[in-house]
C-alpha cells in the first residue's frame, strides 16, 4: 500500500541555515529517531548520494538515497533500502530574513510485513519526533 506523508512548518531561522542542515547527511544522526550512522557517499554537481543506518524493531536497516538539489528544493529517492519505493521532496520558502517555511512531502511503500506492523499513527509519531529534534538542533546552531 502506498502511503503519503506531508508536513509544513514555519521556522524562526534563516533559510540558508535550515537548508544547510537538511542537506548535511552527517547531521541526520542528531535528529532522526533510530538513526545510528549517516554518511555522504558521493557528491557531484547534479546530485548527492548518502546512506543512513537505523536500528528499528530489533533489526538494522540501511537506506541509500540519491538527493537532487535544485535551488531550495531537494528530491530524495531511495536507491537501496527497506522501502519498496520512497520518494521525498523538501522545499524551503524564505518568508523574511529570519524565518522560512519548510515543506516536506513523501510517497512510499513498505514491504508487506513492515506495512502490516506499522500503523499510520506510528509513522506520524516518528516524523513528529524527527521534526521536533530537528527544530531543537536549529535552536542550538542559529
Amino acid at each position: 500500500m502506498t502511503r503519503n506523508l506531508e508536513f509544513s512548518k514555519l521556522l524562526k531561522a534563516e533559510s540558508h541555515i535550515v537548508f544547510r542542515e537538511i542537506t548535511n547527511f552527517e547531521n541526520y544522526v542528531n535528529f532522526i529517531p533510530g538513526c545510528s550512522k549517516a554518511k555522504l557517499i558521493e557528491r557531484n554537481k547534479e546530485y548527492e548520494i548518502g546512506e543512513l543506518e537505523f536500528d528499528f524493531l530489533l533489526k538494522k536497516y540501511s537506506i541509500k538515497s540519491k538527493n537532487t538539489i535544485s535551488g531550495t528544493n531537494i528530491m530524495m529517492e531511495q536507491i537501496d533500502g527497506p522501502f519498496e519505493t520512497f520518494i521525498g521532496y523538501w522545499s524551503l520558502n524564505k518568508k523574511s530574513k529570519k524565518s522560512c517555511e519548510v515543506i516536506f512531502n513523501a510517497r512510499f511503500e513498505l514491504p508487506f510485513l513492515l506495512d502490516s506492523l506499522l500503523p499510520n499513527s506510528a509513522i506520524e509519531k516518528f516524523y513528529d519526533k524527527a521534526l521536533d529534534s530537528f527544530l531543537e538542533r536549529l535552536n542550538t546552531i542559529s
